[in-house]
């Protein structure tokens, strides 16, 4: 028995495939629909849409057929993959690719197979529209034309639902987002404008003026950290279908976030500490890195003060693990179970009544998301906080 080679995008392909969301989802009408159709036309007692998973086919529909996934070792699917056509195997008993495989010398006992790969707009094979039978056979012509057209729809109602969710998803960031423009930018910007006034009026004396305007600046270095989160995030969000993974220098990437937090660091009196060895690479998008560190470090001095702030790093089997840990103000374990969930809208103040919005952490969250990690975060009053994200 012949085990298929992995395809040379496969990294690209599994992405492509878990973006979908398809895998292990319940049964759906409009797939349903397809493979009874593919059986009909084809005269065959069996037709998948089957989906090539990492160590696994596993079928989104299935007619004739009782089990939902088999091993991809033995998986006639991972063969078709890497053709660009119809894999048609006749007789799988007189092929020296199958004949010992076990769907063949066992239930189902395949004698017959063809499969028609299921392509991305983008390339992306993620597995297979397929038919089978327990009899040597060929397809005419127009079976042939008809199991690729079977096919390709697949594939439209795969993407359509991939569209409707990301248009989905950006309809509701965008109202959360206009909601706390709408909310924090107005507020100081309308403070500063009572207090000009006021001032213009003789209302105010100049130390009254003063002690206002700071608690403005305070107000409006906040409203400009948020909306330069909403900027980048929106550049991102035009530019990312796919992210571009390189290799990063690590320690030199959080040299470069501190240089230009330094003065924020230095006005709370914290010091940062880059415990990362120089020559760490992690292969990763580099732009999205720094947005999720420099949320995280900015976070972090907005808590902490007279303190320190520590990056490190640590390899877990394959995975990468940055902690951002800070000697901060802390917070009680229900509001750390929370603090990804929230709805962008709730405001903590710092340790100067640096007000915030909790926006930049829930953009932080989507971007890990998307890139297949995680962020976590453990934390005690009084005795700081620390963030962690796998990837």
């Amino acid at each position: 028995m012949n085990i298929a080679q992995l395809p040379a995008n496969e990294m690209s392909r599994l992405e492509a495939l878990y973006n979908t969301e398809l895998l292990d989802s319940p049964c759906e009408q409009e797939f349903d629909d397809i493979v009874r159709l593919a059986s009909e036309l084809c005269s065959m007692p069996i037709s998948l849409i089957s989906l090539v998973d990492a160590n696994r086919q596993w079928f989104k529909a299935r007619v004739g057929l009782e089990a939902t996934e088999t091993h991809r070792d033995i998986s006639f699917c991972s063969h078709a993959i890497l053709q660009d056509n119809i894999f048609e195997i006749p007789d799988a008993r007189q092929d020296n690719r199958f004949f010992d495989n076990p769907l063949v010398t066992h239930d189902p006992s395949i004698r017959y197979y063809a499969g028609v790969p299921l392509v991305t707009s983008t390339g992306d094979r993620l597995g297979t529209l397929c038919v089978i039978d327990r009899i040597p056979r060929h397809l005419n012509e127009r079976q042939r034309f008809a199991l690729k057209v079977l096919a390709d729809n697949v594939i439209k109602v795969a993407e359509l639902r991939i569209k409707n969710k990301h248009l989905n998803y950006l309809t509701q960031t965008q109202k959360r987002i206009i909601s706390i423009l709408a909310h924090d930018v107005r507020n100081p910007l309308a403070s500063l404008k009572s207090v000009i006034e006021f001032r213009n009026s003789d209302l105010l004396d100049e130390a009254e003026t003063n002690s206002m305007m700071g608690s403005i600046s305070l107000q409006l270095d906040s409203t400009i950290d948020m909306i330069e989160n909403v900027v980048n995030w929106g550049e991102m969000q035009l530019k990312f279908d796919k992210f571009n993974y390189d290799n990063i220098d690590l320690n030199d990437l959080v040299q470069r976030i501190i240089g230009s937090q330094v003065l924020n660091n230095r006005d709370k009196g914290n010091t940062i500490v880059n415990a990362i060895d120089q020559d760490f690479f992690i292969n990763t998008d580099k732009r999205v890195l720094e947005f999720i560190l420099r949320n995280l470090m900015s976070n972090a001095n907005k808590f902490t003060e007279n303190g320190t702030i520590t990056i490190s790093v640590a390899k877990e089997d394959k995975q990468t693990e940055i902690k951002v840990t800070d000697t901060g103000v802390g917070m009680p374990a229900s509001k750390a179970e929370q603090l990804f969930k929230g709805n962008g809208n709730e405001s903590t103040h710092g340790t100067q009544q640096e007000r915030g919005n909790g926006l930049g952490l829930l953009l932080v969250k989507e971007f890990i998301d998307r890139m297949n990690g995680s962020i976590s975060v453990t934390s005690s009053p009084g005795e700081g906080s620390c963030f962690k994200v796998a990837l």
